[in-house]
């Protein structure tokens, strides 16, 4: 059993990045996907990025359309919520997690832009929506995107308002090319266990359960990319405190500003 001062850096990354399924697994079916995301808790959408110590549904399915086939069966069951909340990316969240992540943005949302205000309309209204919908429902086809339809429902999905549903993908061409699109739906409506679950959970304990859960298959973070990986979610401040009481029981160890799980063994 080593500390971080002890294991080299290129030892570090190596667990990391098996732990984070980046190496050495692929993804055959469902039940390889629902265990994937419950073990890394917080995945890409899409694929590795060399600057988040982030798990990737591209990398560990290992082929565009199965991890498309697959992340629409975690939509379909709820094991997991796609947000953009965590890391100016989208990612997606094991549903364990989502209370968590809900509970800690409920906090700091900001008021709606008025576009964004009549698309949430729109989708209640409606009870889903594809982002086609959207451009139509704006009179924005055609324009230079991203557009006015792209950032009101980014600008939604941000603050967990609504969420991405799966959609039916064509038998040939391109795999996220669906003829309708994918559906946004009204987050709680769609998820009203994860509605209740966050009403529950104070912001200190949502911010210890979210560390505590992401450097499980994390294994170690420096602080400041913690920090800016999480920042819509939680303060520096809020940040240290919760790293505090999780290293004072044991669950963390931090070595100068490098935070990992514990034992790092």
């Amino acid at each position: 059993m080593g500390s971080p001062t002890e294991l080299s850096e290129a030892e570090l990354k190596r667990r990391q990045a098996h732990s984070l399924w980046l190496t050495g697994h692929t993804l055959r079916s469902e039940k390889d996907a629902i265990q994937f995301v419950k073990t890394v808790g917080i995945a890409l959408r899409y694929n590795a990025t060399p600057s988040l110590p982030l798990a990737a549904m591209y990398r560990a399915a290992g082929e565009t359309r199965r991890a498309i086939e697959l992340t629409n069966r975690l939509l379909a069951t709820g094991e997991a919520i796609e947000t953009n909340v965590i890391a100016d990316r989208l990612v997606l969240v094991h549903r364990s997690l989502a209370a968590p992540v809900l509970a800690l943005r409920q906090r700091r949302r900001a008021t709606l832009s008025s576009t964004a205000d009549r698309v949430l309309g729109l989708i209640q209204t409606d009870g889903h929506a594809s982002a086609g919908d959207v451009r139509r429902f704006l009179e924005v086809q055609g324009t230079r995107r991203p557009d006015a339809a792209d950032l009101a429902l980014t600008e939604l999905q941000r603050d967990l308002l609504i969420d991405r549903g799966p959609s039916s993908l064509p038998k040939k061409g391109i795999a996220y090319m669906s003829p309708e699109g994918y559906p946004y739906r009204i987050f709680e409506t769609t998820h009203p266990d994860v509605v209740r679950a966050a009403r529950k959970l104070s912001g200190p304990a949502a911010t210890s359960i979210l560390i505590d859960t992401y450097l499980r298959s994390a294994v170690f973070v420096t602080e400041r990319k913690l920090s800016s990986m999480f920042k819509l979610l939680f303060s520096d401040a809020e940040m240290k405190v919760a790293i505090d009481e999780l290293i004072a029981s044991k669950r963390l160890a931090k070595h100068g500003r490098v935070v990992c799980a514990a034992p790092l063994g």
